[in-house]
């Protein structure tokens, strides 16, 4: 019996920050409220005093990250992993830094994102556009403390979280883009080789020029960036309708 053709494209892998969400995570005075009490459900176990300590520390520990990323996710700015940055945090408290409560302190320092900022325009259609082509959809984002479950809740807070097949970030990956281990666990993931997936993003470092090396095909969209001057991409798109219009036109030219 002949099998079915497959389709040109079978997997959409798609950026975050600057593409589906703006480019900026909002900087609040409440976050270390947020944090303390997140942080403090995390690790029931430890007294009030300890929390309050760990809370400050960690809260000062990643101040340059948290102001960095508040003018852009795609920082250049020098800094530790959390996974590092929490372990150190915890070991000046007499802390033991076990992988689980590293886990679970990382988790706590990422604050939900839905009472701060909403998808950008278009972000839920093409989402349902992708689903609409027969095509998966799948998150590849670089990330600080979010992991794929933080992420998760996230899109579920948003209304997102159903048009969504899988989330890979860099926290899952071990390495930023444009470390190509996001996009070859998103492949694992999606059970698709390479030239069967299209990049969408905003970034021609960490999206572009990466997916392009190994063999996939790619749409530079700029919904909450400047026009770029110039782009190897297969597609340059300035919104996400425009991208919706600009996959479908890829899939049907195989």
């Amino acid at each position: 019996m002949i099998g079915a053709v497959p389709k040109a494209l079978e997997v959409a892998l798609i950026d975050v920050g600057g593409t589906l969400w703006p480019n900026s995570w909002p900087f609040r005075m409440t976050d270390r409220a947020g944090r303390h009490e997140r942080v403090a459900a995390a690790m029931p176990l430890l007294e009030a005093a300890v929390i309050d300590s760990l809370v400050a520390d960690l809260v000062e520990s990643s101040r340059v990250g948290d102001e960095a990323r508040a003018i852009s996710t795609e920082t250049t700015r020098t800094i530790p992993a959390a996974e590092i940055l929490i372990a150190a945090s915890l070991e000046r408290q007499g802390l033991d830094a076990d992988a689980a409560a590293v886990n679970r302190i990382r988790r706590a320092m990422a604050l939900p994102v839905a009472d701060r900022m909403k998808p950008l325009p278009g972000a839920i259609e093409l989402l349902v556009e992708i689903r609409a082509l027969g095509l998966k959809s799948i998150i590849a984002s670089n990330t600080y403390w979010r992991d794929a479950e933080s992420y998760w809740e996230d899109f579920r807070l948003l209304g997102m979280a159903g048009h969504v097949d899988a989330i890979v970030t860099s926290v899952d990956a071990g390495h930023l883009k444009p470390h190509p281990a996001v996009f070859e666990m998103a492949m694992r993931v999606a059970g698709c080789p390479a030239e069967r997936c299209v990049v969408i993003g905003n970034r021609e470092e960490n999206d572009v020029e990466p997916a392009l090396a190994l063999g996939m095909r790619t749409i530079l969209v700029y919904p909450d960036d400047p026009q770029p001057a110039s782009s190897r991409a297969h597609a340059v798109v300035p919104d996400l309708w425009e991208c919706a219009r600009a996959l479908k036109a890829m899939l049907h030219d195989g």
